[in-house]
């Protein structure tokens, strides 16, 4: 009924690229990080202070690290293209909603 897939052998020499690894973990942190101050600002009813407007900067930069070890980890030869995809990805969604956040803190 159903059909069972032979073992299947690969022969390639490709891995996982360190710095696309390191771009999802990036952006994974600034995602938390996003979520936890947005959670904070929230309770205190936008009135968070001077550390959390840093800690946002951070993360923010924290992002723009990702996004660029991301662009990196795509230029590397003999790889997976799943995880810098993957980090560069999430890291520029991120850059653009902390950028969005500070340009409509900036104007009201």
């Amino acid at each position: 009924m159903f059909k069972r897939k032979k073992d299947v052998f690969k022969f390639t020499d490709r891995s996982h690229s360190v710095r696309g690894l390191i771009s999802i973990i990036a952006g994974g942190i600034s995602l938390v990080t996003l979520l936890v101050l947005s959670v904070i600002s929230s309770f205190s009813k936008g009135n968070g202070g001077l550390i959390i407007g840093v800690i946002g900067m951070l993360s923010f930069a924290i992002s723009v690290a990702g996004f660029i070890l991301g662009i990196k980890g795509c230029r590397e030869k003999e790889i997976y293209y799943t995880a810098p995809i993957t980090g560069m990805v999430l890291n520029g969604f991120l850059s653009i909603i902390f950028f969005v956040l500070y340009m409509m803190g900036i104007i009201i």
